[in-house]
């Protein structure tokens, strides 16, 4: 049986990667420094900083799907020094081991918003345009994983993530907001786009976590996904923030456009469907209609 070690296991997105690997028969282990509030059945827990993992602890891992990452942008901001030393040295650090414990691929957990204000639909192959640390962070993660690949022979893979969405996500993420304020009648804020756009709100490309989940899964197993690959998981689909708001209802308000905001994302997923075998499935109003109005 092949082993999985899900990084980040308290996080939003991990639980759900750690369901479709044990669905395709993994053994699967998550590790973070917190214990998680969702906890999988079968699937074996390690609560332990990643930079403290011995070679050893890693020698007998197939494939470690990497999602841990201090991952608020405004913290981000504020903190550009001490989150980009624990970002970008925890990756590298686990690279090493990985590397030397003979592991046969690393999957790279990135973020779509690096494209920052190129022309949508955005193209893998874009020069990158990081608006803040984050995001850069992540860039400087990806080539760090380009060069691995290319100097140390580990086969390497990353996912670059649209607007992921789905059950038990981050508090601090927009639809988690919308849903809070709906629930404690409370007016959804939203953030207006420039005079120049003809949309009031920003347009996003949603994509569900489920459907994130599966397509980590189908990286693992392609043979394609070997030298610092990067792909976009989103839905190819954008939706308005205020037509998300309006299918979770309640009041709207709105207010001016935060600076490192671009005002629309979209993913072009050509390559993705030639290294992987996947789709997406869900589409987000559907989903929010299902999950706010149970409809």
């Amino acid at each position: 049986m092949l082993k999985v070690l899900v990084t980040g296991a308290s996080g939003f997105i991990a639980p759900h990667v750690i369901e479709s690997c044990l669905k395709n028969n993994y053994e699967v282990f998550g590790i973070d420094l917190k214990d998680p509030e969702i906890k999988v059945a079968n699937c074996k827990y390690i609560k332990k900083d990643i930079r403290n993992l011995e070679v050893k602890d890693l020698e007998n891992i197939d494939f470690v799907i990497h999602l841990a990452f201090v991952t608020n942008i405004p913290y981000s901001i504020e903190n550009p020094v001490e989150t980009s030393y624990d970002n970008i040295q925890m990756t590298v650090d686990l690279l090493d081991k990985v590397t030397k414990a003979k592991c046969k691929k690393f999957i790279f957990s990135s973020t779509a918003s690096l494209y920052g204000n190129n022309p949508i639909p955005w193209k893998e192959d874009m020069q990158a345009d990081p608006p803040e640390p984050y995001c850069w962070q992540k860039y400087a993660c990806e080539m760090l994983c380009k060069m691995w690949s290319e100097r140390y022979h580990l086969p390497t893979c990353t996912l670059r993530l649209f607007q992921v969405f789905g059950e038990n996500q981050r508090k601090d993420t927009a639809l988690s907001k919308f849903i809070k304020s709906k629930k404690e009648n409370i007016a959804i804020t939203l953030t207006e786009t420039t005079a120049q756009s003809s949309f009031r709100t920003a347009r996003r490309d949603f994509i569900y976590v489920k459907d994130v989940a599966d397509a980590f899964v189908a990286a693992a197993k392609s043979s394609k996904t070997i030298k610092g690959d990067v792909l976009n998981i989103g839905s190819g689909v954008m939706t308005t923030m205020e037509d998300i708001a309006k299918s979770i209802g309640g009041e709207i308000t709105f207010i001016p456009k935060r600076n490192f905001e671009v005002e629309a994302h979209q993913a072009d997923l050509n390559k993705t469907f030639d290294f992987l075998d996947w789709k997406p499935k869900v589409k987000v109003l559907q989903w929010l209609n299902k999950f706010v109005n149970g409809n």
